[in-house]
């Protein structure tokens, strides 16, 4: 008996000699393009011989490759690898129990691979260019159902490794998870603003159809991988985890009308696990970028973000003759009653009448959705009939089958007295409030990125004005209300598109 102890303790502390005589540090290769700086856990490490020094400690090592203009790359390594002393220390005692090698398990029993590949491959990150429209996140959601909630689990690195594993297992609770507006809009909008693809000049009047383009995006499939030890050992986690994600992207065009779509599935880099929950997030984070990044350069997105073929289709324009009208609104009650509103499924805006024959003035974001488009003057409903629109200027021509009106007549004149008065006509808000006024003054005439003028009035002017008629206490039509677009969130301001632009980029005759 006393022999048998002996044996056993003697095996216990000779299949201990890997914790006991293990180097506290590994010399490890890590080999990446020359131009790369490694981090390891986000810090900079003591190199011996161009090899990086790592502490065996039993926890996840996170190493990083960044270079300026490239994507960050991450893998995770953990110590897995029985050292030789390790395995000469059990093997006289194997006979007498199989069990012996389990007992030295020691933060100092295992290595790390001897040599690491990262940031070879790096991805390039896109830079917006002078002649590339600006673009960005109008709004990103989380619209994950139950079963696109994925968890995969590997019970140790060496698993991993060898890809033995857990196999994807569906969310167990059976939950959907939605969120309207998530924190990554912010976090992907940060990332194009760093690029140039967002202005972030403090300048109110920058955005234009030509100039701009947003997103829209849904995260629709996750599965997240775990790898190692999760449990909170000595408030140390040991392992790592790297995430999946399924996204839609939705271009938008300026008027926020659906003009491309892709779908991209990414897979984020690698992560030490030291805080669960902030490491999942930048999994997340790192698989939405390389998603971004497919997405951004994409054939079809580069070329919408190109795209400038409706300068040309607008400048092509052939000329379009109005009927003069022998008898024009002359007053505010007559411009009451030639004033319009302008409903489809979806909301509603406003217009004016400018020929006896049904011709009709709006803008083109108030006509863009065309789902139940008519026309209300009073009581009586109208089917209306898009004739021409300028998206570059946010202008419509519209027509109705109808006659006997009395139209509004459009100044033609370029000469706009600041300080006079005007008056704003529309139906702000709701359809009950149609034909309401407003009285203001013209505070300003501002210049725009497409080389035309708006009109600034601090009238009172509300979304459902937008096409509507800014005239002077006659009637005459001095611009067109254009405020759900130009100059969007700005208080007690309001901007309308002059009438002698409407007439010339809309290539109108009136005789």
């Amino acid at each position: 008996m006393k022999r048998l102890n002996l044996v056993l303790i003697t095996a216990f502390l000779l299949s201990s000699c890997a914790t006991i005589l293990n180097n506290r540090y590994q010399d490890v290769n890590i080999k990446t393009d020359s131009k790369n700086e490694i981090l390891i856990n986000g810090e900079k490490v003591n190199t011996k011989n161009g090899k990086y020094i790592l502490k065996r400690d039993g926890k996840a090592k996170e190493i990083t490759a960044k270079r300026e203009g490239f994507k960050d790359e991450h893998i995770t390594i953990m110590q897995f690898k029985r050292p030789t002393v390790y395995i000469i220390s059990w093997i006289p005692f194997l006979a007498a129990t199989p069990l012996i090698p389990l007992l030295d398990d020691g933060v100092k029993s295992r290595n790390y691979e001897k040599e690491i590949i990262i940031g070879e491959n790096m991805i390039k990150l896109p830079v917006k260019d002078i002649n590339l429209k600006a673009i960005k996140i109008n709004n990103f959601k989380i619209d994950l159902k139950a079963d696109s909630i994925k968890y995969r689990y590997f019970s140790n690195y060496k698993s991993f490794k060898n890809n033995k594993d857990k196999k994807a297992v569906i969310n167990e609770k059976k939950e959907n998870i939605q969120i309207e507006n998530s924190i990554y809009s912010e976090l992907l909008n940060d990332i194009l603003k760093g690029k140039g693809y967002i202005d972030t000049t403090n300048n109110a009047l920058k955005d234009s159809y030509s100039s701009n383009l947003s997103i829209d995006a849904a995260i629709t499939d996750i599965t997240v991988h775990y790898i190692g030890n999760f449990f909170n050992i000595n408030n140390s986690y040991r392992g790592m985890i790297y995430i999946e994600l399924g996204v839609k992207w939705q271009v938008l065009d300026y008027y926020k009308i659906p003009v491309f779509l892709l779908k991209t599935k990414t897979k984020s880099g690698q992560f030490a696990v030291l805080n669960p929950e902030k490491d999942a997030y930048k999994a997340a984070k790192d698989a939405l970028e390389f998603g971004l990044i497919e997405f951004m350069n994409s054939k079809d997105v580069v070329d919408l973000m190109h795209d400038k073929s409706q300068n040309n289709t607008e400048q092509l324009f052939e000329e379009i003759e109005i009927p003069k009208s022998t008898n024009y609104v002359s007053s505010l009650s007559e411009a009451i009653q030639s004033s319009v509103t302008i409903k489809n499924k979806n909301g509603h805006g406003s217009g004016f009448i400018i020929s006896n024959d049904g011709f009709i003035i709006s803008n083109y974001h108030v006509i863009s959705d065309t789902n139940d488009l008519k026309v209300i003057i009073g009581d009586s409903n109208y089917k209306v009939e898009i004739i021409r629109v300028s998206k570059i200027h946010d202008l419509a021509l519209l027509k109705i089958h109808a006659n006997g009106f009395t139209p509004f007549k459009i100044s033609e004149s370029n000469n706009i007295e600041i300080a006079s008065e005007i008056y704003a006509i529309g139906t702000p808000t709701a359809e009950d409030l149609s034909q309401t006024i407003s009285k203001g003054i013209i505070s300003a005439v501002r210049k725009t990125n497409e080389n035309s003028k708006l009109i600034q009035t601090d009238a009172s002017v509300n979304a459902g004005n937008s096409g509507g008629a800014i005239t002077n206490k006659d009637g005459l039509v001095l611009g067109v209300v254009s405020s759900k677009l130009k100059g969007f969130g700005i208080e007690g301001v309001a901007f309308g598109i002059p009438g002698y632009e409407i007439i010339s980029k809309l290539k109108l005759s009136i005789k």
